[in-house]
C-alpha cells in the first residue's frame, strides 16, 4: 500500500513539460529529475492497477530506460523490486533531488531518491544518459547505497547483453502510446515513435579522436574561466559584456599556437543563486583548433560569481608536469560566494611548477579592480583592467601572450637506478621489428604526432581472458634470466567505464601471469582497481588465481559515496587521461608483483601501489601488453595512448 508520496501525478505536469517539450536538452538536470519522478510514479500506478512490476513490461519500461534495461521480465529474474529493494512495498515518502555535487558527472545526469519502505529509509542513485533522436534523458543505471548494489552490474549478471544497440530509442518524447501521468492528468501524448533503423557500428576512429584527447608534452598549458555570473548581461557601449567576452575569447581560442594546451572553465552559468555553479567544459589538453569556440559561445550569464570556488577547482584541472601553466580569469565582478580568492590564488599557484594566475577585471570601478588585482598579484600572475570593449579586448590578448613568454622550468635529470634491455618510445611509423599482434585490426590503431600510440578497442572481444582479444601487441624479445620490471606508461580517457591494461607474460590466453588495470563503475562513482592474476589450466578449463585491490576502497582514496571521495577519485580517474599513469609487473627472485604508479593530482605527489605477490618457481611467454575493456562495458569504443614500454633491470 502507498500511504503518502511526495510526487503527486497531475503536480509532474509542469515539470513533465520539459521532458516532453522541444526544448528538452541533456544537460537540463531538472528534466533529468523529472523523468526519475515520472518513472517511480509509472512504476507505482503498475503496482496499484495489479499490472505487475513496471520492470517486467519491456513495452512499458522503454519511455524511462535505456533499450539495453527494456527488457521483459527483467524484476522477475532480479528476484526482487529494485526501485523500492523490496519485495514488497509500504512507502511512506519519497524525494527526487539531483546530486548537489555533481548533478552531471561526464555527460551522465546522477539524481538521487530517498524514500522510507515499511520504516527503513532507502537511498538510491540513478545514472541517466542522453539518448537518441531526440537527446534527452533515459535511465541506465539504478545503484542502491543500502546495499551496494547495480541494476546494470545485475543485468548483465543475468546474461543481458548491456551493448547491443537496437536503434533509436523510445523516450517521452516519442513515446507511442500514454504515460500515466498524461492520463492521470487529462494531458495524453500524441506523439508517434517512428520506426528505428538498428544502428550499424563501424570499428575506428571517429575525428577528433586524435590527438585532442591528450597534452602536447611540447605545448604550454592555459585555463580560461570566464565570469558567467547575471552581472555579464549589463551593457558597455550597447552590448552585452557576455558578447563582447565570447568574441575575443573565441577569436583568441582560434588563433592559438596548434601546440598549446588549452581548457575552459565557467561559473554561474546554470543556475541561479548557486555557489557551487562552477564547471569546467574543456580540461587542459590539446584539442583541434576552434574546438572550444562552440562551448564559448554557448556560455550564458546566470548565477553568482564563485571566484574563489573555480580556482580551487582550477588546480585540479591543470596537468602536473614540468611544464609552465597560466590561468586566464576574466570577471566583471567581485566574488559573491563567501570564498577568499586571493588565497586560493596563492594557493593554486603553489600547486605546480611555473603556474601563474592572470586577471583581466571588465567594467568596475576602482576599489573593485583593487579587490581583484590581489588575485593577480598572490597568483604570481598580472591584472589587467578593462573598462570599454576596446581595451578589454586587447587586455585578453596582453594576458595571453604573457602567457606565451612564461620559459618552460627544465626537468631535474636525476641518476638511472635501472639497466633498460628494451625500449619501445612508439615514435612510428611503425613498432619495432621484436613485435608482432595477435588478432590484429590496424584501423583500431594509428601513431599520434607526440609520439604514442592510439590504441581504440570495442565489442567484446577485447579483454585479456580471450584468446579473440583484439590488437594485442606480443614482444618476440629474450626476457633477462634474474630480476626485472615490464614497465608501461599510458594514458586512458572514460568512455565505456570498463576500461582496462593489461601487462603479462603470455604464451596464451589461458596460460599467461600478468598486471591487470580496470576501471568498475559504482552507483556513487567509479572504482580504479588493480589485479595481479595467473592463468593456467586449458583453453576449455582455465584456472585464475587473482590478488584484486579496490584502490578506491582505501588505498588511494577511502571510498566514493561521500562527496570529498568522489571529488578525489574523479580527480584520479581524469588525471589517468591528462597526466597517465605506469603499470609494472616486477619480478624478484621467485616473487611476482603488480604495481600502478601516477601523480595525485590534488599534491602532485607520487601515488603508488603494489599488489600481494604470487611465487613462480619457472617463468615463461612473452611480454604483451593490451588495452580493452570488460564485458559489461557500454556500447562504445575504449580508448588508450600507450607511450612507453620497457624491458628494465633494477641496479644493485
Amino acid at each position: 500500500m502507498f500511504r503518502q508520496s511526495r510526487i503527486a501525478l497531475c503536480g509532474l505536469t509542469t515539470t513533465l513539460a520539459v521532458v516532453l517539450g522541444g526544448n528538452a536538452h541533456a544537460q537540463d538536470v531538472n528534466a533529468a529529475v523529472a523523468l526519475v519522478e515520472q518513472f517511480i510514479t509509472a512504476h507505482k500506478t503498475h503496482l496499484d492497477s495489479m499490472q505487475g512490476p513496471l520492470l517486467n513490461d519491456a513495452r512499458a519500461a522503454a519511455p524511462y530506460v535505456v533499450d539495453v534495461l527494456a527488457v521483459d521480465g527483467l524484476q522477475g529474474r532480479l528476484g526482487f523490486d529494485p526501485v523500492y529493494n523490496a519485495q514488497d512495498y509500504d512507502i511512506s515518502s519519497i524525494e527526487v533531488f539531483a546530486d548537489a555535487d555533481a548533478p552531471i558527472l561526464r555527460g551522465a545526469a546522477q539524481v538521487w531518491v530517498e524514500l522510507v519502505n515499511f520504516g527503513q529509509r532507502q537511498k538510491f542513485l540513478y545514472t541517466l544518459v542522453p539518448v537518441q533522436p531526440d537527446n534527452v534523458w533515459q535511465i541506465s543505471d539504478i545503484y542502491s547505497e543500502n546495499n551496494d548494489w547495480s541494476l546494470a552490474d545485475m543485468a548483465a549478471d543475468l546474461g543481458i547483453d548491456l551493448r547491443r544497440d537496437t536503434g533509436s530509442e523510445v523516450t517521452l518524447q516519442n513515446a507511442g502510446f500514454p504515460i500515466p501521468c498524461a492520463f492521470a492528468c487529462g494531458n495524453p501524448t500524441a506523439a508517434d515513435a517512428e520506426e528505428g533503423q538498428e544502428a550499424v557500428i563501424v570499428p575506428g576512429m571517429e575525428e577528433g579522436d586524435l590527438p585532442g584527447n591528450g597534452i602536447n608534452p611540447d605545448g604550454r598549458n592555459l585555463l580560461l574561466i570566464l565570469d558567467a555570473s547575471g552581472s555579464m548581461w549589463g551593457q558597455m557601449e550597447g552590448v552585452a559584456k557576455i558578447t563582447t567576452a565570447r568574441q575575443a575569447l573565441a577569436g583568441i581560442v582560434g588563433d592559438l599556437d596548434p601546440s598549446t594546451n588549452v581548457g575552459l572553465m565557467a561559473y554561474g552559468h546554470r543556475r541561479e543563486g548557486d555557489c557551487s555553479d562552477t564547471e569546467v567544459l574543456y580540461p587542459v589538453a590539446n584539442y583541434a583548433a576552434g574546438r572550444l569556440i562552440p562551448a564559448i559561445e554557448g556560455i550564458s550569464p546566470l548565477g553568482k560569481t564563485p571566484i574563489a570556488n573555480a580556482l580551487e577547482q582550477a588546480a585540479s584541472v591543470m596537468p602536473k608536469s614540468g611544464r609552465s601553466s597560466s590561468v586566464l580569469l576574466i570577471s566583471d565582478g567581485l566574488e559573491t560566494c563567501g570564498g577568499d580568492p586571493c588565497a586560493a590564488a596563492a594557493r593554486l599557484a603553489e600547486s605546480g611548477i611555473d603556474t601563474r594566475v592572470h586577471v583581466v577585471g571588465f567594467d568596475l570601478n576602482e576599489e573593485e579592480h583593487s579587490a581583484l588585482q590581489c588575485i593577480a598579484e598572490n597568483g604570481n600572475g598580472t591584472y589587467y583592467p578593462a573598462n570599454d570593449a576596446q581595451s578589454f579586448v586587447a587586455a585578453v590578448k596582453e594576458a595571453v601572450r604573457e602567457s606565451e613568454t612564461v620559459a618552460p622550468v627544465p626537468t631535474p635529470v636525476s641518476q638511472p637506478t635501472v639497466e633498460t634491455v628494451f625500449e619501445e618510445t612508439f615514435d612510428g611509423p611503425a613498432l619495432k621489428a621484436e613485435w608482432r599482434v595477435e588478432n590484429p585490426i590496424p584501423e583500431l590503431t594509428a601513431f599520434t604526432p607526440p609520439g604514442s600510440l592510439f590504441v581504440a578497442a570495442i565489442g567484446e572481444a577485447p579483454h585479456f581472458q580471450k584468446a579473440e582479444a583484439t590488437n594485442r601487441f606480443v614482444l618476440d624479445h629474450p626476457l633477462p634470466e634474474g630480476d626485472f620490471d615490464l614497465v608501461l606508461d599510458f594514458k586512458l580517457n572514460v568512455q565505456t567505464m570498463r576500461e582496462g591494461v593489461t601487462l603479462s607474460l603470455f604464451n596464451a590466453a589461458h596460460d599467461q601471469v600478468g598486471a591487470h588495470m580496470w576501471l568498475d563503475p559504482k552507483g556513487c562513482g567509479i572504482l580504479l582497481n588493480l589485479s595481479l592474476f595467473r592463468i593456467s589450466g586449458t583453453d576449455e578449463d582455465p584456472e585464475k588465481t587473482s590478488f584484486d585491490t579496490n584502490l578506491f576502497g582505501g588505498p588511494w582514496v577511502d571510498g566514493v559515496c561521500d562527496a570529498e571521495g568522489r571529488a578525489r577519485g574523479d580527480a584520479i580517474v581524469e588525471a589517468l587521461g591528462q597526466d597517465g599513469a605506469r603499470l609494472l609487473l616486477k619480478r624478484r627472485g621467485r616473487e611476482i608483483t603488480a604495481s600502478l604508479e601516477m601523480r595525485d593530482p590534488a599534491t602532485g605527489e607520487s601515488l603508488g601501489y603494489t599488489t600481494e605477490s604470487i611465487t613462480m618457481l619457472r617463468l615463461s611467454g612473452a611480454a604483451s601488453l593490451l588495452g580493452g575493456h570488460g564485458h559489461k562495458a557500454v556500447p562504445g569504443e575504449s580508448h588508450f595512448e600507450f607511450d612507453r614500454f620497457a624491458i628494465e633491470v633494477p641496479k644493485s
